[in-house]
């Protein structure tokens, strides 16, 4: 049966993969990813121009998890749905 503390372990496990694929793409630590390239820097008119850095890929660190947690959910049944849920859940809280 589900608990409170087994749907807090998916949550923070799925978060916790998405929060370190993320950090490894920022510091070019693998080799599929790498900054997001939406978020850079921009030119402002009276300032000029203002760096952003490398801006952490959250997408694909979110999409990673989704791949890599959900992964081990094979049957089809309510505790599966509820596991998807509470993975869910942690990506949408970090």
């Amino acid at each position: 049966m589900g608990s409170r503390e087994a749907a807090f372990t998916y949550a923070i496990t799925a978060t916790g993969v998405a929060h370190s694929v993320t950090a490894a793409c920022s510091q070019g630590n693998l080799s599929q990813c790498g900054c997001d390239w939406e978020k850079q820097g921009y030119h402002d008119q009276e300032e000029g121009w203002k760096w952003g850095g490398c801006s952490a890929n959250i997408k694909y660190g979110v999409e990673f998890s989704i791949r890599f947690v959900d992964a081990r959910e094979i049957k089809k049944n309510a505790r599966l749905l509820m596991n998807l849920h509470n993975n869910e859940a942690g990506r949408k809280v970090k």
